[in-house]
């Protein structure tokens, strides 16, 4: 088994191929490129990604999530709270935060929603 950091190198390497093609479909390219460098860094310490694919998807998906979801929730922020205007610094925080906290939160959703159809067919 490779180590785990080369693991992750290689999995971002394939997730930024692939995540750069979306640019060309609307995303926002600061926000999905702050997107994955958090994602590339909160998958380096994550003892569950342990092969290429796991960290190529856990990149792809967080950084597609970040590059779609900032300015929306982003625009949500701004004209749910009174007194903060959209600025690009909001954006690119949320960015961040999405990328960083994907890795970690998709797994969770996915297990939960796992356990919910498998109780649902019992």
């Amino acid at each position: 088994m490779a180590e785990p950091h080369s693991t992750v190198l290689a999995g971002a390497l394939y997730g930024a191929g692939v995540s750069s093609v979306t640019m060309f479909f609307g995303a926002q390219v600061d926000a999905l490129v702050a997107g994955l460098v958090a994602a590339i860094l909160a998958s380096i310490w994550m003892e569950t990604i342990d092969n290429k694919r796991k960290a190529a998807s856990a990149v792809i998906l967080s950084a597609l999530l970040a590059g779609y979801g900032s300015p929306v929730a982003a625009q949500w922020i701004a004209f749910s709270v009174s007194g903060i205007s959209i600025t690009d610094q909001l954006r690119i925080v949320i960015a961040l935060m999405i990328g960083a906290s994907c890795p970690r939160l998709v797994p969770l959703v996915l297990q939960a929603f796992g356990k919910r159809v498998q109780g649902g067919q019992s």
